[in-house]
């Protein structure tokens, strides 16, 4: 992890690899991509309507392999995993004396 807590695309998506070799273990990837492409299908964006296993596996090598992705992918990949994105904002006030 970087400096500041400040999570990196790279951290998110070793997490999900972790996750998803803990639960289908050497064919993790290929289980991934099938979840992946059931949770984008049913989202029902029109440009995951034709989506299937064989014409998004690229997509999700490349992203593994650049430690980049872009958010709505991150969100599906890690909802394959069970796991669900949590954002938290903080202020800052200055106050003067």
């Amino acid at each position: 992890m970087c400096p500041l807590d400040i999570a990196t695309g790279k951290d998110i998506l070793q997490v999900i690899q972790q996750r998803a070799e803990k639960q289908w273990g050497d064919r993790w990837k290929a289980n991934l991509v099938r979840e992946y492409v059931e949770i984008v299908k049913a989202r029902g964006f029109e440009s995951d309507l034709n989506a299937t296993p064989v014409n998004r596996r690229s997509q999700i090598d490349r992203a593994f392999n650049t430690g980049r992705c872009n958010m709505d992918t991150a969100i599906a990949l890690a909802t394959a995993v069970g796991c669900r994105f949590q954002m938290a904002c903080t202020e800052v006030v200055v106050e003067t004396f």
